[in-house]
């Protein structure tokens, strides 16, 4: 099967129907139906990765894709929410996510909880007796800072098209995080300014990044133009 996509150029994007062609060019007497179960398996196998909308690449050996571990607190939090409102839209990111791209390791999390446009009040009544003075509803940066506390919570709105964990569904993709870190106004006033390049670098330097994704929330959030400020365009698959 190997030999089919490297009648692709590895360096070049293909869509789903490039793959189909080969694999048909290859096995003369195979269906477009066999084709398309065999980019699904090689998909689901992590041998080609998604790099946007019908836009794929070969995987590459020195990228792996983004998963976080959530600490016990987060995890927790997650649990209470998917018990009391089990159809609720929410994402879960820790600010300690982050130490594994910044050169100054955070040493104080705070578990931030973006919740559908309009519930969040209803999450932050029913979770603020279990963390007396430890969690807020929409600070400001002057108050985040203020009250900054270890497992501190924050309860934010979350913004429409927000990607989805590869897992769980709460859990935030690395695509969400990146334009986060630029469009939050509590993020970016935790993280140093100067980490910002060498995150984005690290990210695509080691993790598949579906660049449509990114920059579709990017656009929601008005913040194409930040992302791309700190990427390198030889980072960029797409060519955007």
């Amino acid at each position: 099967m190997s030999q089919i996509i490297y009648n692709i150029p590895h360096q070049e994007n293909f869509s789903r129907e490039d793959f189909i062609t080969a694999f048909q060019k290859k096995n003369k007497n195979e269906t477009k139906s066999s084709g398309r179960y065999q980019f699904q398996k090689l998909l689901s196998n992590g041998d080609i990765y998604r790099v946007g909308r019908n836009n794929y690449r070969m995987a590459e050996d020195s990228k792996g894709y983004y998963s976080y571990q959530y600490s016990e607190p987060a995890f927790d939090i997650a649990k209470k929410i998917e018990t009391l409102y089990q159809e609720l839209d929410f994402r879960i990111f820790e600010l300690v996510q982050l130490n594994e791209f910044v050169n100054h390791q955070i040493a104080h999390n705070v578990i931030f909880v973006s919740v559908e446009s309009g519930l969040g009040s209803y999450v932050f009544d029913s979770l603020k007796d279990q963390y007396i003075g430890k969690i807020l509803l929409n600070p400001s940066v002057e108050i985040f800072h203020q009250y900054w506390s270890d497992d501190m919570i924050v309860i934010q709105k979350l913004i429409s098209e927000s990607p989805k964990g590869e897992g769980a569904v709460w859990e935030t993709r690395l695509e969400k995080m990146l334009v986060d870190l630029v469009a939050d106004k509590l993020l970016l006033s935790s993280v140093n300014s100067g980490e910002y390049d060498s995150i984005f670098h690290q990210a695509f330097q080691d993790f598949y990044i579906d660049e449509s994704q990114l920059f579709r929330y990017a656009r929601r959030r008005n913040a194409k133009n930040k992302v791309l400020l700190h990427i390198n365009e030889t980072d960029l698959r797409m060519g955007l």
